[in-house]
């Protein structure tokens, strides 16, 4: 891997009050290489503490016009890097790109963005319409991102300089089905079936009826019984495998914040034992520091729960491949994957400023 950039790199986080914009600040507190220097809101001047209450420090939110001359100011003045990350709305994050990018002109090259969005994450029109019931917010801007999942196209992100970060979901369900496909493993003819359960940090910063604490404590209930829009990340990976098969993804709302626990039950195209199974797997995530393939048993949400690691449990019987995934939503589901995806494009370790240890308690 390259070695650190001798001076930080400038980093601006846009939509500064939510909860994964959060979860980047809190991260690039600790940041070896990458350093604030704005978090921007369309209510400027608020306090960082007064969002976020456990970020250290008396930053204060800025203007996204402020923004964008101070990025032009830094790239005009040093010729350095300099990084941005879109904690936006599906449906705002695009227009607050294609806006950066016209006012910056040709210096918006030099900036390395990643989006936390759905906006870039789909390539086929189609495939978008279909999923969020909405036109592309900016169609011409995204053949320039790349798909954000570096245990699947690492090589892109380093060729990259900007990155679409995958869903939460999306994240678990490629993570459980795409090895096996990889490796034929799976009978593309029969439904390839889904269930996980996710925390209520999931739904974002602002309350809602089921999001809220008395309705989920002790409750566990399914939602998106048509299917649930990340299943299309899914299927863009499938397609290039050439796979279309069918998908049955049901999510459930747990009474817990973080975290997201997947049990793939997948066809098997032939007799495969457990044993190989979790050797293939283990042989595709070989090296990597944030994938974890267990020698036995399935993962559990409070040993990844705080990290950027994603736990996979593997078993084969009566036909069937049992993928079992574990992993936050909040960092390898979100914010930590996005810094995962930043540092790749910057040249920096892929893993600094990124916990690997879990908490231990969710």
């Amino acid at each position: 891997m390259s070695a650190p950039a001798a001076a930080p790199v400038p980093t601006w986080v846009f939509g500064a009050s939510g909860v994964l914009a959060g979860e980047l600040l809190r991260l690039l507190a600790g940041h070896p290489s990458l350093e604030l220097a704005g978090a921007v809101s369309r209510e400027a001047g608020v306090a960082l503490r007064a969002l976020h209450p456990h970020l250290p420090g008396d930053a204060r939110t800025i203007a996204p016009e402020h923004a964008t001359g101070a990025i032009a100011r830094h790239i005009e003045a040093s010729g350095g890097p300099a990084a941005v990350f879109l904690g936006l709305p599906h449906g705002e994050s695009a227009p607050a790109w294609r806006a950066l990018r016209a006012e910056l002109g040709r210096r918006a090259g030099e900036l390395v963005a990643v989006d936390l969005s759905a906006d870039y994450r789909l390539r086929d029109a189609d495939l978008h319409r279909a999923a969020y019931g909405a036109e592309p917010a900016d169609p011409e801007g995204r053949a320039d991102f790349v798909y954000g999942l570096p245990e699947l196209g690492r090589e892109s992100l380093r060729a990259a300089r900007r990155a679409a970060a995958p869903g939460c979901f999306a994240t678990a369900l490629q993570l459980a089905a795409v090895p096996a496909a990889e490796a034929g493993l799976l009978d593309a003819g029969a439904p390839w079936v889904f269930h996980a359960v996710t925390g209520s940090s999931g739904s974002g910063a602002r309350p809602s009826a089921q999001a809220h604490h008395p309705h989920r404590h002790g409750n566990l209930f399914a939602y998106a019984l048509d299917g649930h829009r990340h299943e299309a990340e899914l299927s863009q990976a499938l397609a290039a495998l050439g796979l279309a098969p069918r998908l049955a993804f049901v999510p459930h709302s747990g009474p817990f914040a973080r975290g997201i626990h997947l049990t793939a039950a997948l066809p098997l195209a032939r007799r495969l034992a457990t044993e190989e199974a979790r050797a293939i797997y283990a042989g595709r995530f070989a090296g990597e520091a944030f994938v974890e393939v267990l020698a036995e048993g399935a993962p559990e949400l409070r040993a990844v729960c705080g990290s950027n690691r994603a736990a996979i449990g593997l078993h084969a019987r009566d036909g069937l491949l049992v993928v079992l995934v574990a992993l936050d939503n909040l960092l390898k589901g979100g914010a930590g994957q996005a810094l995962q995806c930043a540092n790749l494009m910057l040249g920096l370790p892929e893993d600094a400023g990124l916990p690997v240890a879990g908490a231990g308690v969710c």
